[in-house]
């Protein structure tokens, strides 16, 4: 309970004082503007890309669900609602990682590593504004319950949310299905991946229906060409295809009406630019891998801004991102070997790459950056360990001898 409260005290002062007047741009804006569309009955529809609405899959469908509820009780005219539900899945993420610090290591290794997420910026900041990440780890924390619990049903379940939530997940199936494996046996590792696969067909057939698509989402190409097409390599950054001027006049503002030709169109032109030279993916991820660890402090800070972070409280705060990530991988060096562990890592390792390869903004971080304070757990209980002092008892008193 203390690391919950300590929790619900650090993004209470961080909304009040920190971001008290932030408005929703970007990706929060979709998320929002999707949950109103829903709350006032027009259904999974936006204007982006396109210029008017039309039924979309440009970003994954339960987050927006669970703030359409919000919006439909609160009204779409007020913001604080949807910035407190992301806070409540903040507080119960804190609450899951304390019980799985409990079920890696012990009660002080739960402790330690639900009060690191309770306070650590990194995922406060993702805490009170409208983006996906709180909810996505909440799932990923109940699937590695669920594992070691050997609840196969449930792991599927979640691991479909998860794909519902952050479609990038995919890796993750297999993590479940391996673990599963290895816990309980093939038949009911590969009936859990079947339950995943129902959990998230009917997302499919709706897209297939409404959007001439079986994939999960239609931003793939978005991503890709972002990152990888010839403005993304002439400029050395992420560009945007909907708004730079390399793409007027040409095929891909026309397919903007068509989201999933729009989406393999874009992808196309990422993989033919990527084959012309493999070498160039090297670069992203070497760049990705300056930001992803705040190498460089400037490199990130168009990205925060568009995530509505404040600038100067990150700033201030950032040298305890390199302390806990610098115990956190030290944390894993010492335990990679336990196979309780693996699952966590696994997941982390997944996500970690997939940044690297494509986009790495600090938000995207948070499953990093869990599995980081979750080590700095497993690190205190090492130490606790080592260094207890361990009481002896008593020694009884030698039984009296009589003489014969």
């Amino acid at each position: 309970m203390g690391p919950v409260v300590v929790g619900a005290l650090a993004r209470g002062a961080y909304w009040r004082f920190v971001t008290p007047d932030w408005e929703p741009i970007s990706d929060a804006d979709h998320y929002l503007r999707l949950a109103r569309s829903l709350a006032s009955g027009t259904g999974f529809s936006m204007a982006f890309p396109q210029l008017e609405m039309h039924a979309t899959a440009f970003r994954p469908p339960l987050y927006p669900l669970l703030l359409a509820i919000v919006e439909w009780v609160g009204g779409a005219d007020v913001l604080w609602p949807a910035r407190l539900l992301s806070l409540v899945l903040g507080l119960a993420v804190i609450a899951l990682t304390v019980k799985l610090g409990e079920r890696l290591a012990g009660p002080t290794s739960g402790f330690v590593a639900g009060g690191m997420v309770a306070v650590y910026p990194p995922l406060v900041a993702n805490d009170t504004i409208t983006l996906s990440e709180p909810l996505a780890l909440l799932l990923i924390l109940g699937i590695l319950l669920k594992l070691h619990d050997r609840r196969w049903v449930a792991c599927g379940v979640l691991t479909g949310l998860l794909l519902l939530t952050r479609p990038n997940a995919y890796l993750v199936v297999v993590v479940v299905v391996a673990a599963l494996w290895r816990l309980i046996g093939h038949r009911r590792a590969l009936l859990s991946a079947c339950v995943c696969a129902a959990v998230v067909s009917p997302w499919i057939i709706r897209n297939q229906i409404q959007v001439d698509t079986i994939r999960p989402t239609t931003s793939d190409g978005f991503t890709l060409a972002a990152m990888y097409a010839p403005p993304a390599r002439e400029h050395k950054t992420f560009v945007n295809p909907v708004y730079d001027t390399w793409y007027d006049g040409t095929e891909f503002e026309l397919l903007q009406f068509d989201e999933a030709r729009w989406s393999s169109a874009l992808t196309d032109l990422a993989l033919d630019t990527i084959s012309d030279d493999p070498s160039y993916v090297v670069t992203v991820a070497r760049r990705n891998t300056i930001a992803f660890f705040e190498l460089d402090t400037s490199a990130n800070e168009t990205a925060e801004r568009f995530d509505g972070r404040n600038i100067d409280f990150r700033t201030a705060t950032l040298p305890l991102f390199y302390v806990v990530t610098i115990l956190g991988l030290m944390a894993i060096a010492l335990n990679i070997r336990r196979r309780a562990v693996w699952p966590t890592l696994a997941i982390a390792a997944q996500f970690t790459v997939l940044s690297l390869l494509i986009v790495a903004p600090p938000r995207l971080r948070a499953p990093f950056d869990l599995t980081m304070c979750i080590g700095v757990g497993l690190l205190a209980e090492g130490i606790r360990q080592r260094y207890a002092i361990v009481d002896v008892p008593p020694r009884r008193p030698a039984p009296s001898r009589s003489r014969p």
